[in-house]
């Protein structure tokens, strides 16, 4: 007779509630819900902090979720998605006291296209009559280098002091939206330029000044530039960029621009661009100049720059649009303002429109005179330069039933502009090898706009200040 004992089995579980199985299977829905909150939560912060750390840089997640930046950015910017930096210049000797009341020496706009991965440079003359906020809700017609002295030294409580109404009357003139502002001196300038060892100017042409002096307690002397490659310091840099006495304020605002592309230039042969200490060398460079450029920015906005580069910033003034105002009691200047118009569009329109840099040829071929001219009208509006435009108003020519874009260098993307202000379908966008395009192979121009009976010239909006 077998004595052993069968082995002990575990008891079995016993058997959950239908309660407690239906507060398990809520626990774990919660756990993936919240998992899955957290996580497009966490989508939504990442992508919406790149865009601001690392404009034109964004994480690409391939996902179109509501409140998720999907990190897919257009072709190009507009004005109000640009980075737009106002620069002022104070007309300050290097003798005198930061705190005195002082105009500014030089104005202009750097804009960054932060999707083309282009720049331009805006500059305004500061004898310029614009309309400048009056602190009470109105605006006083004044010169545009007044506004930071009464933004800082004049107008009570005026919000943002000096900078704040320089940018305020830069926006209500001009329809730019202002992100940022750079105030420097004269010595701010001087240190800035010593601290990268100096710049080289390619001087295009001879500039003098008899009595030149920066300081009240300094002795004025000779001052001469003659035209080839020079190595400037600070001091003679700020010199180039302020002396005016053997041409114009027109003259000197170019050179100004000269001295900003060689200091971007340098600034990229350096290396301080990439400098793994870049954010600590721009809190040096702070101590230097007024602006509000936050520290958190300056890595995203150092890996733009160096993309763009310096081959991609275009330079402009509005010299060339402003006249003398003869009924004024001082030496002050008024705008066209459909000039400026045209101007700014070179700066702040399409970037990658500006980096094809197209010629185009427009050809009237309806019985409606001057259509060519109506058209290239509105191409300057678009940011196409005067030099970039050849009108044939094709008088007593070939008429044309319908409206073409020829494509003749592969300026693929002018093209394409082209056809969206006509309204014109992609398939009336004829390339070289296209039969239809025999007739123009002979063109020296990029592209040829055949304006036919069914064109639809659009007209384009007026500037703030036209």
């Amino acid at each position: 007779m077998n004595s052993e004992m069968p082995p002990s089995q575990p008891p079995e579980p016993m058997p959950l509630s239908p309660r407690r199985q239906r507060f398990s299977g809520i626990l774990i829905v919660g756990i993936a819900l919240f998992a899955v909150a957290s996580l497009y939560l966490l989508l939504v912060v990442i992508t919406a902090a790149d865009d601001v750390l690392v404009p034109g840089n964004e994480i690409k997640i391939g996902l179109n979720l509501p409140g998720v930046d999907s990190g897919e950015n257009p072709e190009f910017a507009n004005i109000d998605e640009r980075i737009n930096i106002l620069f002022l210049g104070l007309d300050l000797r290097r003798d005198e006291s930061p705190d005195m009341s002082s105009r500014t020496d030089s104005v202009f706009v750097l804009t960054v296209d932060p999707f083309s991965k282009t720049a331009g440079i805006f500059s305004i003359p500061r004898d310029l009559l614009v309309e400048v906020p009056d602190g009470a809700g109105g605006y006083r017609e004044r010169r545009v280098n007044i506004a930071y002295e009464l933004g800082e030294h004049t107008y009570q409580d005026y919000p943002g002091g000096g900078a704040g109404l320089a940018r305020d009357t830069i926006e209500h003139n001009f329809g730019i939206p202002i992100d940022y502002h750079v105030i420097l001196n004269f010595n701010n300038f001087i240190e800035l330029i010593d601290e990268i060892g100096g710049i080289e100017i390619e001087v295009p042409s001879y500039a003098f000044d008899p009595e030149y002096t920066d300081c009240n307690a300094c002795t004025p002397y000779y001052l001469e530039f003659v035209p080839g490659l020079e190595h400037m310091d600070g001091e003679r840099a700020l010199a180039y960029s302020r002396i005016r006495h053997s041409d114009d304020d027109f003259r000197r605002i170019e050179r100004q621009q000269l001295v900003i592309r060689a200091t971007a230039k340098k600034a990229l042969d350096l290396g301080l661009l990439l400098s793994d200490n870049l954010v600590g060398l721009y809190k040096d460079y702070k101590q230097t100049v007024i602006t509000d450029i936050p520290d958190f920015k300056i890595a995203g906005l150092g890996l733009l720059g160096r993309q763009v580069g310096v081959d991609n910033i275009r330079t402009v003034s509005i010299s060339e649009a402003t006249y003398p105002c003869d009924d004024c009691s001082a030496a002050v200047l008024r705008a066209d303002w459909d000039r400026v118009a045209e101007l700014q569009a070179i700066v702040f329109g399409d970037g990658r429109l500006q980096a094809e840099g197209a010629v185009v040829e427009v050809r009237n071929g309806t019985v409606v005179p001057g259509l060519a001219d109506q058209f290239a009208a509105t191409l300057r509006r678009q940011g196409l330069g005067r030099d970039q435009i050849v009108i044939n108003e094709n008088d007593g020519g070939s008429l044309a039933e319908r409206t073409i874009v020829v494509d003749l260098s592969g300026k693929t993307h002018t093209a394409e502009r082209i056809a969206e202000w006509l309204e014109l379908p992609k398939g009336r966008i004829v390339t070289a090898a296209d039969p239809e395009a025999g007739p123009f192979l002979g063109s020296s121009e990029d592209v040829v706009v055949v304006l036919g009976a069914d064109a639809g010239v659009p007209v384009v909006a007026d500037l703030p200040g036209g």
